[in-house]
């Protein structure tokens, strides 16, 4: 993290919380043609004014809004507030030996985000609906649970679902131990268990997620088709 993002960073956690929800929920969306939240953001500072620049999370069209401020501060270290949130995620397949990816992510992730880098770390396409529950056996049974089918205006499999663009890493996560499962493709049932293993604080502001370990191969999304011939 340069001088310009960790100053942008200290100025606006100096402003009062009520103020960056309000802004961080009025950004104007263009394709949205309406103010929305915005997801996945980053703050730099330019010309005297930061600039948050991320997703709309309602669409995931790129958003950007700009706060004038005073910036007369000195240019000193400055403390990185930012966490890390530390997962293991294990792939659920009756017969497989143990396969897990550690993945470590910024708090300020959307489930969203998350869901795409853990496919993609077990080799698969993103290309499926998803969601997280806390429980898989009864889904409808859930006091826990997020689904992409909020976000895209379809009935969610589950009463308490919230959406996926808009819940941070932080909100659906609150401790070292919380457990949720993930199932991608409603059709094929690939199903990861997600536990948030450790929390640790980032020695420098980085938003990209980190694979830090890999135990066992990832089985094939769509494995090559066999004719059976009679």
């Amino acid at each position: 993290m340069n001088d310009n993002k960790k100053l942008a960073f200290h100025i606006w956690t100096q402003l009062p919380g009520s103020v960056r929800t309000s802004i961080l929920r009025n950004v104007w969306c263009g394709a949205c043609t309406a103010f929305v939240a915005i997801c996945d953001y980053d703050l730099s500072l330019e010309t005297g004014s930061i600039v948050l620049k991320g997703f709309c999370g309602r669409c995931g069209h790129r958003v950007a809004r700009v706060i004038e401020v005073i910036t007369d501060q000195p240019r000193k270290a400055i403390p990185c507030s930012l966490r890390y949130f530390i997962f293991n995620i294990w792939l659920n397949r009756p017969g497989n030996k143990k396969i897990l990816r550690q993945i470590q992510m910024a708090e300020t992730k959307s489930l969203y985000n998350f869901a795409r880098v853990i496919t993609k770390a077990f080799g698969f396409c993103f290309d499926h609906c998803f969601g997280y529950y806390d429980r898989l056996d009864h889904k409808k049974e859930c006091q826990k649970a997020f689904e992409l089918f909020v976000d895209i205006g379809e009935e969610p499999t589950c009463r308490a679902a919230k959406g996926v663009k808009r819940v941070k890493l932080a909100q659906a996560f609150k401790k070292v131990g919380d457990k949720l499962m993930f199932l991608f493709d409603y059709g094929d049932q690939w199903e990861f268990h997600v536990e948030l293993k450790d929390i640790r604080l980032a020695e420098k502001w980085d938003l990209k997620p980190v694979i830090l370990k890999k135990i066992g191969k990832a089985p094939l999304q769509y494995p090559p088709y066999k004719e059976e011939f009679q």
